[in-house]
């Protein structure tokens, strides 16, 4: 077992009264509270997510009263690390009572650094946690017309050149407003990639290509300003790391506490809901952040009075969020590689990842990512997804994976499936454009309504960061400073 950095030791038992160092505080100098505003009010927060609590951590840094209204019983929203003391549920479902082998953190949700120099990577540097480099030390491997392929070996053939030309060059083919594949059709790839690109860019977005706009994608993608390094965490959970920096706002949240509706009639804006045992709520606070997902907005989760003005609808209607799944299969040997990171392309697993590369001498689980319909498709299996993507690989790996997939004493693969589809507060993976709309319909959501309603999460984010931990706290400041900058 490798030895773990502060964080790890300080764990989630921030609640138990435990001081955290002075360089882990969210308060600095430029932080002070600001005695210009002569605000009292309170500022209310749905969503205890990245979003929310870099919002939060902002306005009470600055001298702000603050609420959070978190629906689950945890906070991080999508940014979930697996805990020995996780109890199973319909989302989180273990195929057998053994643990995973796994000496390094397992991401349930989110589980990389996006950029060396992003917005997430400074929070992970000034808690000073170390980092695996992936793009330099974990090459990427594919599923290529049928059989295993290295890097090198993809080079060498045509196809997947003129494929990851398209990839490089996407940001420049939003022309035409149509899906991604309509675009991949119309550029005349060979359907032998297509799984490959499905991989690296629908897939990625939450989605599959044939649902992906690409204009909208193209536009995000020329907004990005950070480098596209992509690493993870060497000894410490997400979650730990995300909670331990907005520790200082853990004492503000109201967990359990389902928002049903927020009147914004009145000079007040009434947020009302309930409480898992102890029934309705209703507190009254003179601003509210709403930083729910895509999917609670567009089902009517919480109602609005007045209604959401046309724009706001209207952006709804041009995003998506569609089911996502996380399997983590346990073997007895890496097979696929010790060396290799991402193995791309199939078409059950589109992103098969090698988790522990550069974190661990026992390597030996692969953590797949499904996004869109084919994560709809295999959570109608339940447990059975497992049997599908053992297949999959088998057939790639000449029947290597059912031959070295770990059992139990009672024969039970051991394997963990984290449903996003199937978590009642979220109810899917990370939102996405649909084709005929634009990144207008990001920047439409993030507006204020009547200086009262303001809105992040990743979805809002207006820099290209969508659907990362960078664009969910990018937009939490964005949020917090408009608050700011209304009083």
């Amino acid at each position: 077992m490798k030895r773990r950095n502060v964080i790890k030791q300080i764990g989630l038992g921030l609640s138990a009264g435990m001081i955290l160092p002075a360089w882990m505080t969210s308060c600095s100098e430029d932080d002070a509270p600001d005695p210009k505003t002569g605000f009292e009010g309170t500022i209310g927060i749905v969503g205890g997510g990245a979003a929310g609590l870099y919002a939060a951590d902002i306005l009470k840094a600055k001298g702000f009263d603050v609420v959070i209204f978190e629906a689950s019983d945890r906070l991080g929203g999508r940014v979930r690390s697996l805990k020995s003391t996780d109890k199973p549920s319909p989302s989180l479902i273990f195929n057998s009572p053994t643990e995973l082998s796994s000496d390094f953190p397992v991401e349930l949700g989110a589980g990389q650094v996006i950029g060396s120099d992003s917005a997430w990577a400074k929070v992970i540097n000034e808690l000073k946690l170390t980092t695996v480099d992936l793009t330099a030390t974990a090459p990427d491997s594919y599923f290529l017309k049928g059989v295993f392929a290295d890097a090198a070996t993809a080079q060498m053939d045509a196809d997947f050149v003129a494929a990851a030309n398209f990839l490089e060059n996407i940001s420049s083919l939003g022309g035409a407003n149509v899906s991604v594949q309509q675009a991949i059709t119309s550029a005349g790839l060979s359907p032998d990639v297509y799984a490959i690109l499905n991989a690296w860019i629908g897939n990625k977005s939450g989605t599959s290509n044939d649902l992906l706009g690409i204009k909208a994608l193209a536009e995000g993608l020329g907004l990005v300003t950070r480098n596209a390094t992509r690493m993870t965490l060497a000894d410490n959970p997400m979650q730990d790391a995300l909670l331990s920096r907005f520790s200082n706002v853990v004492a503000d949240v109201l967990t359990n506490s389902v928002v049903k509706e927020i009147d914004y009639s009145g000079d007040k804006v009434i947020v009302s809901g309930e409480t898992t045992g102890t029934g309705p709520f209703s507190v009254e606070v003179d601003k509210v952040i709403v930083t729910v997902p895509v999917s609670i907005l567009k089902s009517g989760g919480i109602a609005f009075t007045p209604g959401l003005p046309s724009a706001k609808t209207s952006a709804l209607s041009a995003m998506g969020m569609d089911a996502a799944l996380k399997v983590f299969l346990d073997f007895k040997t890496n097979f696929w590689g010790s060396a290799s990171g991402f193995l791309y392309g199939g078409n059950d697993g589109p992103e098969y990842f090698n988790s522990g590369v550069g974190r661990s001498e026992l390597s030996k689980t692969l953590e797949v990512t499904i996004m869109g319909p084919k994560a709809a498709e295999l959570s109608a299996l339940g447990k059975n997804v497992i049997t599908v993507l053992l297949n999959e690989l088998d057939s790639i790996f000449a029947g290597k994976a059912s031959l070295h997939v770990r059992k139990d004493f009672s024969d039970n693969i051991i394997a963990v499936i984290q449903d996003w589809s199937l978590e009642p507060h979220l109810s899917g993976g990370i939102s996405y454009v649909k084709p005929g709309g634009t990144n207008q319909a990001r920047v439409d959501l993030s507006k204020a309504v009547n200086n009262k309603l303001f809105f992040a999460g990743e979805a809002t984010d207006v820099n290209g960061e969508s659907g990362t931990i960078n664009g969910a706290l990018l937009s939490g400041e964005r949020a917090a400073n408009e608050v700011i900058g209304n009083i």
